[in-house]
């Protein structure tokens, strides 16, 4: 063999044993890809140093066959290389993944029938250069798809090498600048020969394919890197978002990661080295979890001074390679916005069943009421005196007002909870607002003969949302008109008090005790107290008027003596 070919031979077998290195790493995606392209430059090299050797035409062009399996597939195993030392596989979309694969077996496959179409290359000779001698090769057309993916591909790679170099230190960014330098030699060779000036015409990128297999093995076997993914051990863990507290075999604090520090403030260099039991004294459940040693899952509140923070721990057991413990680590998972989330629709379908118990009950039943009614007087109607339906029609009018109001309440209150109600302040008469408000209650104050006392103050302005504020006092007047007795009075007074204005409404109806005082304001199991009258209700109007009044900035509580009188006070914004 001719000195040229036993270098170029040399090259190749260099390139076979970081192969067979490189090998151990196959079970990684990132070591598998460097397999791949160390055993392409293996094949292109490998083929060349025969192709030079021997100088028959037929042998020349039975070796660069065989090369062309490693020549077409460098720049695509190159590029995946790197979108996995980058971590940008994101990018190996299904239409990159057919290039990569299409491409090469394109040019493979024409340059193997060259001789039926010379599109490839359209004349073949043999250059004598004394000891060794080359393949003069002039290039056809579809010659040019190979170096035009193979520049595109290489570019590609570069750009994201120096994106890693710009952005990321330490080791990283060492590796990067070497698998960048690894790059440079046989693009630049390849350059040359494609322009036809190096020396006799002759092909040199086998030497800078072997400056890219050597490059590229010590930026990674140098940190002994390829069993995962390339970045520094210590970069990741400082990067990971999640707290993480690494622990020995004796449960001893040995290195804790930034985000750890933000669950566990105290944290810090100088207690490395204490107990797991000291260092969370205060978390029985997380302490009782590293205890057992086992892969458990356990969840916290800490309590500062801003928020409650509910966390989730995980205790994952470090073994060697014998299985056998050497420490523990304790991954930390901020679940405050879960949790806040679970809980609130806990809450949310406990409303909801209370809701369709509403629709199904205390709305089915007054319903059902007044179809009754109105069949038994579609029936007997020509057997009835006028008293009587004149009787019963006001049962029928009470019933159909008391329906409506609830129907109202509920989709206001719907509306509500899904956050569909805009609020749009402005400056109110609270003597005109409320007149208004006991006019339209007029036929039910009349049915049950009720007088009611104004007592407003005129200038007495609040600066809230009419609509809401109606529905509001239409609710407080109405509750106290269910609740009081025939012949009964209902007080409504007004007044001005600073910066707000003091609005009661004040009946001496049934009252009420202790136990419905605690939870007028909200949801419970118990049935609403039946008006005198033997209305229905469902509290849901009071629940509506809190919620509208707290979201206005005003607060609302009331009083009451049993069997005697019911007081509702509602305090809100005063306009300047």
């Amino acid at each position: 063999m001719n000195l040229y070919s036993i270098l170029v031979l040399l090259t190749s077998l260099i390139i076979a044993l970081l192969a067979i290195y490189a090998s151990k790493f196959k079970a990684t995606l990132l070591g598998k890809y460097f397999l791949l392209l160390l055993t392409s430059l293996f094949i292109f090299s490998f083929s060349y140093a025969f192709m030079i050797d021997t100088p028959r035409l037929f042998y020349k062009m039975f070796w660069l066959r065989i090369a062309y399996l490693g020549l077409t597939t460098i720049a695509p195993l190159f590029l995946l290389f790197i979108l996995t030392f980058t971590g940008k596989m994101k990018y190996l979309t299904p239409g990159l993944k057919g290039l990569l694969v299409f491409l090469p077996l394109f040019s493979i496959a024409i340059q193997y029938s060259n001789e039926f179409h010379q599109l490839y290359y359209t004349d073949i000779s043999v250059k004598d250069l004394g000891t060794f001698s080359i393949l003069v090769l002039e290039r056809g057309i579809l010659y040019w798809p190979l170096i035009i993916y193979t520049t595109i591909f290489n570019i590609i790679a570069i750009v994201l090498l120096i994106d890693v170099i710009i952005k990321k230190n330490g080791v990283y960014r060492t590796q990067a600048v070497l698998i960048l330098l690894s790059a440079l030699p046989p693009w630049l060779l390849n350059t040359l020969y494609q322009l036809r000036l190096t020396p006799e015409g002759m092909d040199l990128c086998p030497f800078g394919f072997m400056f890219t297999a050597l490059f590229i093995s010590f930026a990674l076997f140098y940190n002994n890197l390829l069993g995962f993914i390339p970045i520094a051990l210590e970069h990741v863990f400082t990067s990971i978002k999640d707290g993480v507290i690494l622990l020995d075999a004796k449960k001893r604090l040995v290195n804790f990661n930034p985000a750890a520090n933000t669950f566990f403030t105290t944290l810090s260099n100088e207690l490395i080295g204490v107990k797991y039991n000291e260092l969370f004294k205060d978390q029985e459940n997380l302490c009782s979890t590293i205890e057992q040693g086992t892969t458990d899952v356990c969840t916290f509140c800490m309590k500062n001074e801003h928020r409650a923070r509910h966390i989730q721990a995980k205790v994952i057991p470090i073994l060697d390679k014998r299985d056998i413990s050497i420490g523990q680590a304790i991954m930390l998972y901020d679940i405050t916005e879960e949790t806040i989330f679970k809980e609130k629709l806990i809450a949310s379908n406990e409303t909801k069943d209370k809701l369709f118990s509403i629709v199904a009950h205390d709305l089915r039943g007054p319903m059902g009421s007044m179809m009754s009614l109105l069949t038994f007087i579609n029936e007997q109607y020509d057997s009835m005196d006028q008293t009587k339906i004149k009787e019963m029609m006001k049962m029928l009018d009470s019933q159909t007002q008391s329906t409506y109001r609830l129907i109202e309440n509920l989709l206001y209150w719907s509306r509500s909870q899904l956050n569909q109600i805009v609020q749009v302040p402005d400056n109110i008469n609270i003597k005109f607002l409320l007149s208004d408000v006991v006019e339209s209650l007029s036929p039910s104050l009349k049915a049950k003969n009720l007088t009611v006392t104004l007592n407003l103050d005129v200038e007495a302005e609040i600066l809230a949302d009419i609509d809401m504020t109606r529905i509001i006092f239409r609710n407080l007047i109405g509750n106290s008109i269910k609740y009081c007795n025939t012949g009964g009075v209902i007080t409504v007074s007004a007044h001005k008090k600073g910066n707000h204005v003091e609005i009661v409404v004040e009946d001496n109806g049934i009252g009420m005790n202790e136990n419905t005082l605690e939870s007028l304001f909200e949801f419970t199991k118990e049935k609403s107290v039946k008006g005198t009258n033997r209305e229905e209700g469902s509290r849901l109007g009071l629940m509506l008027c809190k919620e509208f009044v707290e979201k206005q900035g005003g607060s609302i509580f009331a009083e009451s003596e049993y069997g005697k009188w019911s007081r509702f006070t509602v305090i809100m914004q005063a306009v300047d």
